[in-house]
């Protein structure tokens, strides 16, 4: 059986962009990956309280975004499951899927000086290859801390883009076209999100889709669960 290299692109996607399907593209390309997921989170240790669109609402953005993607899938547990969300955990679930496979965790220049302060990070580091790309104003000098890790630097351009840049230019009723995939954007016009209404993380509004939506959503060959919509806190 082949052993398959696959790549581990997290984050909250909130919105997805193409900056997120550009990082995942290159570095199937570069590292010669078979495929890459994209994790989205369900609550990050780093942005509580920070993430504006519901986890329905984002996956279902995603769903849409990887729609005509054949090599990029998501995966779906994070974010079905809810609470914190740990590197560590994330990676430990993914061996458990892929146990013969090499893992490649795909991340930008700005997660190089603060990936020693990630939980149990030299343990993530024992498990998979570091896919750095290029972010600006972030130098891709490796720290003395990550020296023994494996690295691959993707070259890349000098993305500026960002969910909070894009999350801000949408408030202000700016066009994103070309930032991020059309469908995602007639998805975000359709259900107001992000329109500088903003709402509790996970709490609900008229537009809050349902399982039923969703599953008309899931891309075929897609490692996919539905999430059903809640009110709860803790969502």
């Amino acid at each position: 059986m082949k052993t398959l290299s696959i790549g581990i692109l997290g984050g909250i996607f909130d919105p997805p962009h193409h900056g997120h399907l550009a990082a995942a593209s290159l570095a199937i390309d570069f590292c010669k990956l078979d495929f890459a997921y994209l994790v989205p989170a369900g609550l990050p240790p780093h942005k509580i309280g920070g993430v504006s669109a519901s986890r329905a609402h984002r996956l279902a953005m995603i769903l849409l975004a990887l729609k005509n993607q054949n090599n990029i899938k998501i995966w779906d547990r994070e974010i079905k499951t809810g609470g914190i969300c740990y590197t560590v955990d994330t990676i430990a679930r993914m061996r458990q899927k892929h146990p013969q496979s090499l893992l490649h965790f795909i991340i930008g220049a700005d997660n190089l000086r603060e990936i020693h302060t990630w939980k149990n990070y030299r343990e993530i580091l024992r498990h998979v290859t570091l896919c750095v790309v290029d972010r600006p104003g972030f130098s891709c000098t490796i720290p003395a801390h990550l020296k023994s890790a494996r690295i691959c630097r993707i070259p890349s351009p000098q993305w500026g883009l960002s969910s909070s840049l894009l999350r801000t230019y949408l408030a202000q009723g700016l066009s994103c076209r070309y930032c991020i995939p059309e469908s995602v954007l007639a998805y975000i016009k359709k259900y107001k999100l992000y329109n500088g209404a903003s709402r509790p993380y996970g709490r609900g509004t008229k537009g809050e889709i349902t399982p039923k939506h969703l599953a008309r959503l899931r891309p075929a060959n897609r490692d996919y669960a539905a999430v059903r919509p809640t009110h709860s806190s803790s969502d």
